[in-house]
């Protein structure tokens, strides 16, 4: 029904009148809108509800345009305000999963330093006296001072007061001392053994205690990184107990994870181990919440987990399947690291009678193509080394004698030592026939880790090695069973493994004959008095060229008598999913476990915060 503008203007004049004897049944819409509340300018509600009526279709579709457009415009002002007023920071929350290849056995600082898991696991549990920052910094964890007497004799450490063991007791100097007994005991067979030997330990308070050298030690408080044990948890087990009670997969810590539970299959083998976020660190509190670990027993079965899913992270990545991974998992981040690490092939002069001979060693260390290892094996993330102490170290010696790839050569060795084909016999590359001297055949048994970039490598060895006339036999074991049935024992003729030397490159504990049984870490199992002698007097000093110097004749010795053929320095490459943030990619590790160095600082949670 329309009404006309006269109508209405016959209403507003009776309106003015005081007239209101409009029949109200009669009234329009614009009418009652009007009429409601005349004496304001102000729509009310009532007014409101009869719009509807007022506007045509293409008025309502207007009106309601315009109420959407404003909307809107106002809803993205407040987000571009929000927006530009705030920043995403890292957030409390989430979980990470990470592979291992391997088992853990002894998650306890004493004993840890001989498998990567325990390590790995163990930094993230036990916080030590100094840790290695991520610029390969000594820095200070658990004391907030130290001072060295001037004949650096004697060291007087002060401990935090604000830290607390897991189950809240408070950490004291009882537990350093505790610690540091610990390994000094024979009985426990601690591979930090030889870094403790002729110290002494005396607390002075609850928070502060010394430590006595017998002798100056150089590379001293790069050696006090190992992590603190609670002495209230361990001090009734006995130390020929230590290896078998439950707290090494049970631990107790102080640092910024802690035990939360552990998996066993039917077998009774670790499956895998949860970690906790500590609420009461005493440092920056992490900001993951959780952390498993899932633990595989050879690198295949580790890839294929994370190829499948089953895994966000893995701790190490073959070079080999880097680009494959890479190629189907978009997510997965990989982050290379330098390690001071070499990989050599260790000679057990004990147990080969051919090794004995100088000159099958040079031989064989002359028929190994270093840089087709590096090219072809690792993908050039790695180069080719030479001695163990590494380039950028004290002492590294650039001009020592390389004993380059020459295979003519090294058939001349063996030639002029005595070393000859069978008569009547040839070698070729379908029929292998070793050489032989005193009816002795120039056969090498060598054993190593199940890793493709070994196994890769051998293969390599024994295609040139076979050319000269030296047959090799390779024995792959699993990295559990390189642990208990090769290293522990020595049983080897010969060894490709890798060692890492740490922050320091006191070479003592690799190189030294005291350490050449376990727990030692020495592999090459051969006896040099002034190597000896070499290594013990350049620990004593403070000197940096004294030091330099004994290093350099170190290394000279054993380019002579070559115990070891030294191979190659690799990258370390790590995988981790793309969903776990702030991990920095410093260039530099001194373990594989200072790849946690800034746990604290990964985070997957994220939140928005007022600038």
């Amino acid at each position: 029904m329309k009404y006309s503008l006269s109508f209405l203007t016959r209403l507003r004049t009776a309106k003015r009148n005081g007239s209101h004897n409009i029949n109200k049944a009669q009234q329009p819409a614009e009418v009652l809108v009007y009429k409601t509340q005349a004496n304001t300018r102000v729509p009310s509600k009532s007014q409101l509800m009869y719009l509807q009526k007022l506007f045509s279709k293409t008025e309502r579709f207007l009106f309601l345009f315009c109420i959407l457009t404003i909307l809107v415009a106002t809803l993205l002002l407040g987000a571009r305000w929000y927006l530009r007023s705030t920043e995403i920071v890292s957030a409390v929350g989430g979980t990470y999963t990470e592979g291992m290849v391997g088992a853990p056995q002894y998650i306890n600082p004493v004993l840890s330093s001989l498998s990567d898991v325990d390590a790995d696991i163990a930094t993230l549990i036990f916080p030590g006296l100094f840790k290695i920052n991520d610029q390969q910094q000594l820095q200070p964890e658990l004391i907030t001072n130290y001072v060295v007497s001037e004949d650096q004799l004697t060291y007087t450490f002060f401990l935090r007061s604000d830290v607390k063991w897991h189950d809240g007791e408070r950490l004291t100097a009882d537990d350093v001392l505790y610690t540091i007994g610990l390994i000094q005991d024979p009985v426990v067979q601690s591979p930090l053994h030889s870094s403790l030997t002729e110290v002494t330990a005396e607390k002075i308070d609850d928070y502060s205690f010394s430590l006595q050298l017998s002798e100056t030690f150089a590379p001293f408080l790069s050696s006090l990184t190992f992590g603190i044990l609670p002495q209230h948890i361990w001090f009734a087990i006995p130390a020929q107990n230590i290896r078998f009670t439950g707290s090494n997969l049970q631990p107790i810590g102080a640092g910024p994870f802690k035990f939360a539970s552990l998996t066993k299959d039917k077998s009774g083998n670790i499956k895998s181990f949860r970690l906790i976020r500590n609420d009461e660190y005493y440092d920056q509190k992490p900001y993951i919440n959780e952390l498993n670990f899932i633990f595989y027993r050879d690198i295949q079965t580790a890839v294929d987990a994370l190829e499948n899913k089953k895994i966000e992270g893995l701790s190490f990545i073959p070079k080999e399947v880097k680009a494959k991974i890479h190629k189907e998992r978009s997510s997965i981040l990989f982050h290379s690291l330098h390690l001071p690490q070499y990989t050599a092939l260790f000679f057990n002069q004990k147990k080969s009678q051919i090794l004995r001979d100088k000159a099958v060693r040079e031989a064989i260390t002359t028929a190994i193509d270093k840089e087709s290892i590096v090219r072809d094996i690792l993908s050039g993330e790695g180069e080719p080394i030479y001695t163990p102490i590494l380039p950028g170290y004290v002492g590294h010696n650039p001009e020592v004698n390389k004993h380059e790839f020459d295979i003519e050569k090294s058939k001349q060795l063996l030639q002029d030592a005595g070393w000859k084909y069978p008569e009547g016999q040839e070698n070729t590359p379908d029929h292998i026939i070793p050489r032989e001297k005193d009816g002795i055949k120039c056969e090498l048994n060598v054993a190593t880790a199940d890793l493709p970039e070994y196994t890769e490598t051998l293969a390599l060895l024994q295609k040139n090695w076979q050319t000269i006339g030296i047959q090799l036999n390779v024995n792959t074991y699993s990295t559990e069973e390189i642990q208990t049935k090769v290293l522990k024992t020595r049983d080897y003729e010969a060894l490709l493994f890798g060692e890492i030397i740490g922050s320091d490159p006191d070479p003592y504990a690799f190189w030294h004959s005291s350490q050449q049984e376990y727990p030692g870490l020495a592999l090459a199992i051969f006896r040099d008095k002034e190597v000896d002698n070499l290594l013990t007097e350049a620990r004593k000093t403070n000197n940096n060229d004294d030091r330099r110097l004994k290093y350099l004749h170190f290394q000279n010795n054993l380019a002579n008598e070559l115990p070891a053929a030294f191979l190659y320095n690799p990258l370390y490459t790590y995988a981790v999913h793309k969903k776990v943030h702030g991990i920095n990619d410093q260039q530099y590790i001194t373990v594989p476990s200072d790849r946690f160095s800034d746990i604290t600082q990964w985070y997957i949670k994220t939140k928005r915060k007022f600038k």
